[in-house]
């Protein structure tokens, strides 16, 4: 981090300022997010976060393995493969915890990497919600890459909307308003025009889709898909469709990806951020310093069914 960034930060600090932060998201999103959100933005040096990305960006190119590929194809269950799925994901994400090395400095590890959206609206207005509150100077960028604002939206919009009009895109979530990433899928409609709608408001008409807009039926020609295969699963929700049918429809993330780029993936990546990883099913034996181990199950989303040191 930078130190004088992080002591001006601190002592410049008041709740009245934290406070501006979290009404910038309740002005934005229409509601109180439902989760703890940072008292502080974190302040890395450009270098570092260029070196987090090449990381990333190192690791999503090891995943272009006709090995890997063949292999998660078999991990994909059936009723979650079909036909319209993009040739590449639309969304990669790659989580870093951070650690000291010998000499102090930090250093990324890989937690995991999906093939799923992140909170992109969210993200975007949170670091422009801390520079505001607390006048943060320009020169401390919010955005990676060299993308300003503008840039940024033009990116994440033609990820999401495709080249089509958003009226015509749709978020498609479990009952998105009892989410706690609501609040990104407000602030999604607010920047891309894109609205979240529940999976039983689709509509299926022959082989196209539609939904109800302010009492108007829209076709959907292309769905931004945050809808997680394992909450599908575990609540039993029953779709109007199924994925494998022969739809006229865009996927911007189709649900295949979700299982081909995941925790699947973590035993195949060599990298000095990768910790050692194998499938459960390879090893014959736990090892005696179990505390240093963790047990995740594959697909599932948010944490959900981890094991610390198992037995």
């Amino acid at each position: 981090m930078i130190p004088s960034r992080r002591r001006r930060f601190n002592d410049a600090w008041t709740a009245e300022g934290y406070g501006q932060v979290l009404g910038a998201i309740v002005e934005a999103a229409g509601t109180a997010p439902e989760f703890p959100v940072s008292e502080t933005p974190v302040f890395f040096t450009r270098r570092f976060v260029d070196e987090l990305a090449e990381t990333g960006a190192a690791l999503i190119r090891q995943l272009d393995s006709p090995n890997l590929m063949a292999a998660a194809s078999h991990a994909v269950p059936a009723r979650f493969s079909g036909p319209n799925e993009d040739p590449v994901p639309q969304f990669v994400q790659v989580d870093f915890g951070l650690v000291r090395g010998a000499d102090g400095t930090l250093e990324p590890r890989l937690v995991e990497l999906q093939a799923f959206p992140s909170l992109y609206g969210l993200h975007r207005m949170l670091g422009e919600a801390y520079r505001d509150a607390f006048a943060l100077p320009a020169s401390l960028g919010v955005y990676l890459g060299g993308l300003d604002q503008a840039s940024y939206d033009a990116l994440i919009g033609s990820a999401i909307l495709g080249g089509h009009d958003p009226l015509e895109v749709v978020l498609m979530e479990i009952e998105p308003r009892r989410q706690k990433t609501w609040p990104d899928f407000a602030i999604t409609e607010r920047v891309w025009g894109v609205r979240a709608i529940d999976t039983s408001a689709v509509r299926r008409v022959g082989r196209e889709l539609f939904y109800d807009r302010d009492g108007r039926l829209v076709r959907i020609r292309r769905i931004y898909n945050r809808v997680i295969p394992d909450e599908l699963d575990r609540r039993g929700v029953e779709l109007p469709f199924d994925y494998r049918d022969d739809l006229d429809v865009e996927w911007a993330g189709h649900p295949a990806w979700y299982f081909r780029i995941s925790k699947f993936s973590i035993p195949w990546l060599r990298h000095p951020c990768v910790p050692k990883t194998w499938f459960l099913h390879e090893i014959d034996r736990l090892p005696d310093d179990r505390a240093q181990y963790v047990l995740k199950p594959l697909f599932s989303f948010a944490g959900g069914g981890i094991i610390f040191a198992p037995t």
